[in-house]
């Protein structure tokens, strides 16, 4: 059946506030912030600096170039530190760079080259738990009596046999066993995600010491924040306070150190639960949000998010406590942005344009800016990062069974058509850092009269820009009153010109310009 284009009439007068508009206050984030866009990288999967087929500090330094071009301000490194397991999620050294990734004198040129690029660079620091082969709990297993048998939480086995299989499968672990048997000990040792991880314990002070000198060190070499894992189970669920107090004294004891650095929590949480946590730990990843947008576009329906947005801010905002707001479309533990959309390359840059027009700091997984897909075991979230058919540029530790050509092409080949998701995420990031209002500025839903268009604008004391996501299958076209810049092309607006916007994609114009 052909498809007639739908022209949809509606006047949209920047200084006139319509009864019908939703208003979501950004009164939590304070309007200097600068304009932040943070590039996750797996180190291992991302450039092979040395041609063994597992990437490295040294290749990572080769593609800080291609980082910044792209326009990202930060760089957030997933664990590099010494670890059994392919992720690095269960430590063993928190002073070292594990050698499969470089030395120190890496880290310390890494860490330096992206200050004279002006990034910064925010290390993954894993402190729920280390490795079951972490020399403290090496210590701890052998004898009830070693001074680091407290560093972790060990219990009697009828203390705690009632509760050893009472986890329930949460999205952050499926594991169901929280209380493991070590060989010979007639104790039980608690580790949230599973036996090889066994959590710390942080009822006692030296444990403390230890993470504080720890974040101490890594702030002395240069880096300028922690992404911290799994912040929600540094003490039982059931001693959220605890964990919530500990967090706050972690960033003021960090403050101390460097009073600008920047603390990023993950925590799988609802909204609630992530208010109260804003005191110490000040951004928190939106995670409600990163499913509400696939959901608004594989359905046509704009409601999808503008129903979560609005929950998610009033709740935030009841807090009273100044926050940064965490955006991601997915991330090293979520199937990636790609594949949840079907692998639709337009759809895909839906996603991104709505992301990066949000209030907030967004966080873009490597390789998500050219639609690399992927879909759980997580093994196959991190696949290597398609360079180009060069096979000593990329990483070859795992053979990619998603990431690959034709259905997602190498850079190269992206970098030479301007249509490609590469382009688009380029051209997108450049609007938001031109446009600082996108990062603080108040979010305003205009009612289109079309719930297949998801319409706001965001806007200060001086400019206003206002946003069309077009989720349907048809254009729509609306009249503009006022004088304004069309982001996208570049292009001035004259009063009573007509923005058309194209099926499936998206537009940003800005008013106020003087």
């Amino acid at each position: 059946m052909k498809r007639y284009p739908i022209l949809v009439l509606i006047v949209l007068h920047v200084l006139t506030i319509l009864p019908s508009c939703q208003s979501a206050s950004m009164s939590g984030s304070p309007p200097t912030t600068p304009v932040e866009i943070v590039y996750e990288v797996y180190v291992r999967s991302y450039c092979d600096g040395n041609s063994d087929g597992i990437g490295d500090l040294p290749g990572l330094i080769s593609k800080l170039d291609y980082i910044h071009d792209l326009g990202a301000t930060a760089i957030w490194l997933m664990p590099v530190h010494p670890s059994p397991s392919y992720h690095k999620y269960d430590v063993t050294d928190y002073y070292t760079i594990h050698p499969d990734y470089g030395t120190m004198t890496d880290m310390d040129r890494l860490i330096k080259e992206v200050h004279q690029r002006g990034m910064k660079i925010i290390l993954d620091l894993v402190i729920n738990h280390t490795s079951s082969e972490h020399p403290w709990f090496v210590a701890s297993t052998s004898s009830p009596d070693d001074p680091h048998r407290q560093y972790y939480v060990w219990k009697d086995y009828e203390e705690v046999k009632d509760a050893i299989f009472k986890k329930s499968a949460t999205f952050d672990s499926d594991n169901l066993t929280q209380w493991h048997e070590w060989p010979g000990d007639a104790e039980r040792y608690y580790g949230f995600f599973w036996k090889g991880m066994p959590d710390l314990n942080f009822d006692h002070p030296p444990v403390l010491e230890e993470v504080y000198a720890i974040g101490k060190f890594w702030l002395d070499k240069g880096i300028d924040g922690f992404r911290l894992d799994a912040a929600k189970h540094i003490y039982p669920d059931d001693r959220f306070d605890d964990t919530r107090r500990f967090w706050e004294e972690f960033t003021t004891t960090m403050r101390t150190y460097n009073p600008e650095v920047k603390i990023i929590g993950e925590v799988w949480a609802d909204p609630f639960m992530l208010a109260k946590l804003f005191k110490g730990l000040p951004s928190l990843f939106n995670f409600e949000l990163s499913k509400a947008i696939p959901e608004a576009i594989l359905m046509g329906d704009a409601g999808k998010f503008i129903s979560v947005w609005e929950s998610i801010r009033r709740t935030y905002n009841a807090s009273a406590v100044p926050f940064e707001d965490a955006l991601l479309l997915s991330n090293h533990d979520m199937n990636r942005i790609g594949s949840t959309l079907g692998g639709d390359p337009g759809k895909s840059k839906l996603a991104a344009a709505l992301l990066l027009t949000l209030p907030g700091t967004p966080y873009i997984y490597y390789g998500e800016e050219i639609g690399m897909l992927g879909v759980k075991p997580d093994i196959h979230l991190r696949e290597p990062f398609p360079w180009d058919e060069n096979p000593l540029m990329n990483t070859r530790w795992e053979k990619p069974v998603y990431s690959v050509s034709p259905q997602v092409l190498s850079l190269a080949d992206q970098m030479k058509d301007p249509a490609s998701i590469y382009h688009h995420y380029k051209k997108w990031i450049a609007i938001r850092k031109e446009n600082p209002v996108l990062h603080s500025g108040t979010l305003t839903f205009r009612d289109m009269q079309n719930n297949a268009v998801l319409s706001y604008t965001v806007g200060d004391d001086t400019t206003t820009c206002w946003v069309v996501h077009n989720l349907s299958d048809n254009e729509v076209s609306f009249p503009i009153m006022d004088p304004a810049t069309n982001l996208v092309t570049g292009q001035a607006i004259q009063a009573h010109d007509v923005l058309e916007v194209p099926a499936q994609t998206s537009a940003i114009v800005r008013f106020g310009d003087k």
